[in-house]
């Protein structure tokens, strides 16, 4: 229903619901109109906050529908026709406000209210107050530039990641056709040869530069070089890689030293002699690697490597016997059974021991070559699309069964298949090893069977804590399973080419050949919880050995060895406590043993290379066997590490340790340890030396060191390190001297240092890798 307009001082107010013209005539003879004051717009707005329904309700008022009429009769161009605009509620009534011209209308009821149900249908009028310039839209609100609006052209949409990553050969350009190349892409000749962009880091080029954009060459250490694998030799995808390094060792140190059956200084009374001796080691290799592949994110499809070494060593000792089996000047080295010396190393023998037959020390100098490394690797499938594959590798190879090298660590001829699952969340190892008898003074790879094979399958479960709500401790942890057997027939009597007995071991019982067979269960973690840095390893080992020397008998194995590291950092310092056990035999003669060992173990744990119990294998009270081995932590009375067999009737032993180490700049770590040993039982080493009484606290292990990279890299390493230990009653039971006096006999004056304050290890390393 429409209702007529009001007239007010400055014009007609007309009904939002009338729709309003605007005619030609009223622009020429309508006067001008003039605007509301504010008091009256704002009386205009309190009188119409409410408005009728748009469309209006019919209305059947006769009256009401005449007046309509009459109205719409009205002449266009009346001057009394007021100026009709279509204006919808509020803002319709203060634009028809601001013009001169609006009609009024009575309100209607709240329940009718519908400000606008055809709004979808007409376009929406611009804003009437517009943001000012410069200020932002809200969050989320913001437009996009136009070319991000959508529909978008010329974007390529997603694909599936195939599960088996290739580079596919694309034909060249011929002149300006293109053969078979993907969208938005151009041939060329190798894109090995595309330079890197030209980007300085620092206004100083000199200083450093990030990318280097020049020409590949053929030997560049820092930059692009075909011989380190940069470039491709053969096709796209066919790489060749050349590392050489030289590393040498030098030590100095303090050991205890039987002075045997002909001892180097005369009127020698004393069962241990001198134990100064002196060592320098030095192996020079080159590797080669052929591998096709692009190894950026997966392995490469196929491997070879190819790692000989030439070794130099020298030995100097204060005893006759250390070096040799036969200590008589002038008598040659045959250097053993299996591995016999060459004419050259007898001749090098006799001359130094002839010119040596009036001094005090003993001298040996051995230089060899080997090929330590030659494997094989292939890459068998990849089982996912995240990088997931399995891959086999057979030859000489490194290995080492876990996180710290507790059992089995070692390069020598195997058969591994290795792969990854689950997004690299698995990892895992399956490996055959058929070991190669070792050469006695450079520890390096010969080609003669040992007669000794070992089993390995472990398995690596990454995040292992991933279940846990707390986001700090559910990653970063890592835990092993592992299995390990040990199948050792000895390959009969065997001397090692100082002309010593390795196997079977000379001691206890009958001195014949035998089997060890050994299984190993074990369990390790090695990663963080939170900021605790947590590194572990349980071990259970059974078996048979068919007859133990010390033992006198077969015996059956049933023996634990366990390792607990926890550290904790702190800015550039990281504090930790540490725990070694192995078990001891405490029946040494009964059919059980007891003692745990390893099969060929090469630990980093309590010190590591600078240790002095560690790094020294020592001599058990003049037998053929050693208390324990260079570079291990378990007294195993064993012959050697590499050579004899593994023998688990032995005290077994405790560490507890403490240490430190401290980046105090990225060249420069120091390393400091403290150690307390103990044994576990004596009741072997009392067999063994036919004694008793035998106190279990063996001493006190402490060391310190330093590594420094003066390149930032390990292309160049120097570490240095000193060892001290302090004897304790356990140690001084084995090796101290008779003070008691022999009657009728004068040493001479002379004293052994077998049982000093203190015993020292000084050792230096310098490493070049090019």
């Amino acid at each position: 229903m429409r209702h007529s307009g009001t007239p007010t001082q400055q014009g007609t107010v007309p009904s939002p619901d009338s729709p309003v013209t605007t005619t030609a005539a009223q622009n020429s003879s309508s006067p001008a109109a003039t605007p509301l004051t504010p008091a009256q717009m704002q009386e205009f707005l309190n009188k119409n906050l409410h408005y009728s329904p748009w469309p209006p309700k019919p209305d059947t008022s006769a009256d009401s529908s005449d007046e309509s009429k009459k109205k719409s009769s009205s002449p266009p161009n009346s001057s009394s026709s007021p100026t009709r605009i279509v204006l919808k509620p509020l803002w319709a009534f203060c634009y028809a406000a601001m013009i001169g011209s609006v009609e009024a209308t009575n309100a209607g009821p709240v329940s009718d209210f519908n400000p606008d149900p055809g709004a979808m249908l007409k376009p929406v009028p611009p804003p009437l107050f517009p943001p000012l310039p410069g200020e932002p839209a809200p969050y989320g609100e913001e437009s996009l530039p136009p070319d991000l609006r959508l529909p978008r052209q010329n974007v390529n949409t997603p694909s599936k990641v195939p599960s088996h990553f290739d580079v596919p050969n694309y034909q060249q350009n011929d002149g300006d056709v293109q053969h078979d190349l993907p969208a938005f892409t151009r041939a060329f000749p190798d894109r090995w040869q595309i330079h890197a962009p030209q980007w300085d880091r620092y206004t100083d080029p000199t200083t450093e530069t990030a990318y280097q954009n020049g020409s590949p060459g053929i030997w560049l250490p820092y930059e692009q070089s075909v011989l380190k694998g940069d470039l491709p030799v053969f096709n796209q995808k066919v790489f060749f890689k050349i590392t050489a390094a030289n590393e040498e060792s030098v030590d100095g140190r303090n050991i205890p030293t039987p002075s045997g059956i002909s001892a180097a200084n005369a009127g020698t009374s004393e069962f241990f002699g001198r134990g100064d001796s002196a060592l320098s080691q030095n192996n020079t290799l080159l590797t080669f690697d052929l591998f096709q592949g692009e190894t950026s994110f997966r392995p490469p499809d196929w491997a070879i490597r190819i790692q000989p070494i030439a070794n130099w060593n020298y030995t100097q000792a204060s005893e006759n016997d250390v070096l040799n089996a036969d200590p008589t000047p002038g008598v040659k080295n045959t250097g053993g059974l299996l591995n016999p010396l060459t004419p050259l190393q007898a001749q090098q023998d006799e001359n130094s021991l002839l010119a040596q037959s009036n001094t005090r020390f003993v001298t040996r100098t051995r230089s060899s070559l080997a090929l330590q490394q030659a494997s094989f690797e292939y890459h068998l499938a990849d089982i996912s699309s995240n990088y997931d594959f399995i891959s086999f590798q057979g030859g000489l190879q490194p290995f080492s069964s876990d996180f710290r090298g507790f059992i089995f660590n070692d390069t020598n001829l195997g058969y591994r298949f290795f792969g990854n699952a689950d997004a690299n969340r698995y990892q895992y190892n399956v490996a055959y090893f058929d070991e190669r008898e070792k050469e006695t003074n450079s520890q390096l790879n010969t080609f003669d069977s040992r007669d000794q094979q070992v089993f390995i399958a472990n398995l690596y479960k990454q995040d292992f804590l991933e279940f846990l709500d707390d986001p700090d401790l559910r990653t970063g942890y890592t835990v092993e399973a592992s299995f390990l057997a040990n199948d050792d027939n000895g390959g009969g009597t065997v001397y090692d080419r100082n002309g010593f007995i390795v196997r079977p071991e000379p001691f206890g019982g009958p001195v014949t050949p035998h089997n060890v067979n050994a299984y190993y269960f074990g369990l390790a973690g090695d990663g963080h919880i939170g900021r605790w840095n947590l590194s572990h390893t349980f071990y259970q080992a059974v078996g048979r050995d068919s007859l133990n020397g010390l033992a006198g008998q077969p015996v059956m194995i049933n023996a634990q060895q366990a390792a607990l590291e926890v550290s904790y950092d702190q800015d550039w310092i990281r504090y930790k406590a540490s725990f070694f056990f192995s078990s001891g035999d405490r029946n040494p003669t009964s059919g059980t043993a007891t003692g745990f060992d390893s099969i060929v173990d090469n630990p980093s744990f309590i010190g590591g290379p600078f240790s002095y119990y560690v790094r020294n294998g020592f001599n058990l009270g003049g037998t053929a066997v050693d208390l324990k081995q260079d570079d291990s932590l378990i007294p195993n009375l064993r012959t050697s590490k590499t050579e004899g067999q593994s023998n688990f009737v032995n005290p077994g032993v405790m560490i507890f340790g403490l240490g430190s180490d401290i980046d105090v700049t990225p060249k420069l770590k120091f390393a400091f340890n403290a150690n307390m040993i103990s044994f576990e039982y004596t009741q072997p080493i009392e067999v063994a030396l036919q004694t008793s009484g035998i106190h279990k606290f063996f001493g006190y292990d402490l060391s310190m060191g330093f590594f420094y990279r003066p390149l930032l890299t390990n292309n160049i390493v120097l570490s240095a390190g000193f060892g001290a230990f302090v004897p304790g009653q356990g140690y001084r039971d084995i090796y101290d001297d008779n003070r008691k006096p022999v009657p009728g006999y004068d040493a001479g004056g002379y004293n052994s240092d077998s049982s000093p304050a203190f015993l020292y290890n000084a050792v230096a390393g310098l490493t070049f890798v090019y």
